[in-house]
């Protein structure tokens, strides 16, 4: 049975009862930007999978979140450019926007995970 992390593996290795892994696999990063509502741009490289909040909090300035469980709708943003490279808008999501008076169209930054390629988004509050 495998143990977690190649925990048996590693310390074979390291005994000299098995050989090292050449490589360590390469995890796939994409771009965010974010234009913040003074019109400044910060870009950052985030690992696929990260939520907008949590690559953007690599930035100067991250994206403003009160909650992190999709109920408040401060992280907002509008999605200018990848909406695609997006995971897809949840009911739970979806139904903050509405219950804030915010246009469906935008996406919450604590749920939204980037996916792939190359995302551009407009915040509305940022730290």
């Amino acid at each position: 049975m495998p143990t977690p992390f190649g925990l048996r593996r590693r310390l074979k290795a390291l005994f000299g009862m098995e050989s090292a892994p050449t490589s360590v696999p390469e995890i796939p990063m994409v771009a965010l930007t974010v234009l913040g509502p003074n019109g400044t741009e910060e870009s950052v490289q985030a690992f696929i999978g990260s939520t907008l909040v949590g690559a953007g909090s690599k930035m100067k300035r991250p994206i403003a979140t009160g909650c992190s469980e999709s109920n408040c709708g401060t992280c907002r943003v509008e999605v200018l450019e990848g909406a695609d490279c997006l995971s897809e808008q949840t009911a739970k999501e979806r139904a903050t926007l509405k219950e804030n008076n915010f246009s469906t169209e935008y996406r919450l930054a604590c749920r939204a995970e980037l996916v792939k390629g190359t995302v551009k988004v407009r915040a509305f509050e940022l730290m």
